[in-house]
Order: structure tokens, then C-alpha cells, then sequence
């Protein structure tokens, strides 16, 4: 008998989020068929929101017949397949919420360990907006990450070639410079309201200076993790904004991250934060689970009982700057 789905519900909307494939995730949308066991209730209707943030580069001198164009693709799809593996995908963009027909995976489901204690709060302006406590995400970053597997680790990756639709957003730039991705969720006190998505991608231009003698870039790495830092603090006040407008009644807790990476002369570099909205492999239930125990269940339980394997520690903590250069005497 089908599973009637019931909006809002976090075991309804996972036990209709598996979807026909045993190996791979596929795109919310995208059909579903007859699923045979070990989900054959699943309808397709539910979907798994993931959250990834990326960064590459590409020395412009790898090949020479790299143009400007060939350099932002071949940049781009390294963010896809750095860390979290979603490379090959045939990416849709989406406008950002994770409705009541949406699970965020490593939050509503296959819990991961998440902090307590905010990176900062933006208290309420007597707008009508509530204060927001705003926490680091990197642990649902690291969820996504231990999903999907990477290139080389792989596990349940979207289905190369799927159609998957994503909340997103991605720069491109040219050395020396940074290229830097942000990207936030902002869950609703209401459960009959939606969890928004912030996205936001960008450039600190840099140059090359000399003091007494030291070498260094400006922005250093640590001035560029104070601007990220000042960034997450603006996207916050967007988000109690927004908040104000959703009747005045949305939003009081934001998972925010963001990261950076420094393009050296001669290289380009790109940053990319999205959110995949997918439906689950079947074989990402463990043996003789069901959907009801993956909400239940956290995320090292979870991949304990389903991989034998362990991925490296997810190697990026909030506001990392990749290849940063150091002062050089």
C-alpha cells in the first residue's frame, strides 16, 4: 500500500525520500518508478536537503589550451568532486528553503554532533524580529561529507549524469586573489514553516607587499577569516529580516559556515556552497533498519552500522583559507 505522505512530518517525508537507485542518490524530481524493496512505500515526494562548501584551483599553465571559459569549468567541477563527491551531476538551481516536504540530512536525520554553544547572537532590533543564535555548520557539512564519500572513498554519490537540484551559488577568479563561499541554514521555530537557505560567493582581491624586509599578501589568511567573520554577521541580519517578514516569527537558531581559497598568479581559483536536494540510495539503510531509525538514530551510529570503512576527518573547520600564502622572509 502507498505511504501517504504527511507534510512536516520528518518520518513521513524520509520514508518517502528513497529513491529507485541501490548505489547512488538521485535528484529530487526525478522518477522514481516502482522502487523495489527495500522501500517499496517510497513515493518520491520527500526529499534529503545536503549541505556542501568547496574550493579549487587550477594553475592556467596546466595546459595550454586553456581559455578563460575551459579554466572557470575545469575549476568549478573540481569544487564539486573536493570533499563531498557530487562531480558529474547535471546541476539545477533552485531558490533556497528546505520546505515541509524536505529532511536536512545530519539535523533531521542521521543526527550529527552539533554544537551548543552560538559563534555569536544577533540580538532582536524591536522590529518585531527575534534574536539569533548563530552556530557553526561544519558538522553538517562533515554529514554530507560521510553521505556522499569522496572521489577516492566513494559511497552513495548522486547518480552520475542525474538531473539534481540545488540550492547554489559560485565565483570564479583570477590570481592573486581569494574566492570565498558561504552558506548558512536558518531553521524555522514554526514546523509548519520552511528552513531558508543562504547562499553567497565572492572575491577579496589581493596584491603582493613588501615590510622591512617580510613578504606577504594582502589580505594574509587571517585578515580574510575577519572578513568572513564580518560576512557571517551580515547574512544573520538577513536572515532575522527575513525573518521579520515571515510573521514575524520565523527564525531564532542558524547553522552558518564559510571558507576561502587564495589563487596565486597564474592560477584561478573557484568557491561553491550549495545545497543538493536529493532522494536517498537504498543501500544508505543499514540492514534491517528502517527510515523511522535513521531519524532516530545519530549520524556515527548510523554510518557505523552501514560502513566498515573510515573516511579521513573532514579537513575543514569554519572560515579556513586554502593555501593562504605565509610570510616569507
Amino acid at each position: 500500500m502507498p505511504n501517504n505522505p504527511t507534510p512536516g512530518d520528518i518520518k513521513s517525508v524520509v520514508r518517502n525520500a528513497i529513491g529507485p537507485m541501490e548505489e547512488y542518490a538521485m535528484g529530487y524530481l526525478n522518477p522514481v518508478g516502482t522502487n523495489p524493496a527495500p522501500t517499496p512505500s517510497s513515493q518520491g515526494t520527500g526529499y534529503i536537503a545536503t549541505m556542501k562548501l568547496s574550493v579549487g584551483t587550477v594553475k592556467i599553465d596546466e595546459a595550454d589550451i586553456l581559455d578563460e571559459g575551459t579554466e572557470n569549468i575545469v575549476s568549478y567541477d573540481r569544487c564539486e568532486a573536493t570533499d563531498a563527491n557530487i562531480s558529474q551531476i547535471n546541476m539545477g538551481t533552485a531558490s533556497s528553503f528546505c520546505g515541509l516536504n524536505g529532511a536536512l540530512w545530519g539535523y533531521h536525520l542521521a543526527e550529527a554532533e552539533l554544537p551548543k554553544t552560538p559563534v555569536f547572537t544577533v540580538p532582536a532590533n524591536g522590529g518585531g524580529s527575534k534574536s539569533l543564535d548563530v552556530y557553526d555548520a561544519t558538522p553538517l557539512l562533515d554529514a554530507t561529507y560521510r553521505l556522499f564519500g569522496t572521489v577516492d572513498v566513494p559511497r552513495h554519490p548522486p547518480l552520475p549524469g542525474a538531473h539534481v537540484i540545488c540550492a547554489n551559488k559560485s565565483v570564479t577568479v583570477r590570481g592573486p586573489s581569494y574566492a570565498w563561499a558561504f552558506i548558512a541554514i536558518a531553521i524555522a521555530d514554526d514546523p509548519t514553516e520552511s528552513n531558508l537557505f543562504i547562499e553567497d560567493c565572492g572575491e577579496f582581491p589581493a596584491r603582493p607587499y613588501e615590510t622591512n624586509g617580510t613578504k606577504t599578501v594582502f589580505p594574509t589568511g587571517d585578515q580574510v577569516k575577519d572578513l568572513l567573520l564580518k560576512h557571517e554577521w551580515a547574512v544573520a541580519k538577513s536572515v532575522q529580516m527575513c525573518g521579520a517578514d515571515y510573521r514575524k516569527k520565523a527564525y531564532s537558531k542558524m547553522f552558518a559556515v564559510s571558507r576561502a581559497v587564495y589563487a596565486a598568479p597564474g592560477e584561478v581559483g573557484s568557491a561553491l556552497a550549495c545545497a543538493p536536494y536529493v532522494l536517498l540510495a537504498q543501500n544508505d539503510l543499514p540492514t534491517k533498519w528502517t527510515t523511522d531509525k535513521l531519524v532516530d538514530s545519530d549520524l556515527a551510529t548510523w554510518q557505523s552500522a552501514r560502513w566498515s570503512d573510515k573516511l579521513p576527518d573532514y579537513p575543514y573547520p569554519d572560515r579556513s583559507v586554502v593555501g593562504a600564502p605565509k610570510e616569507q622572509p
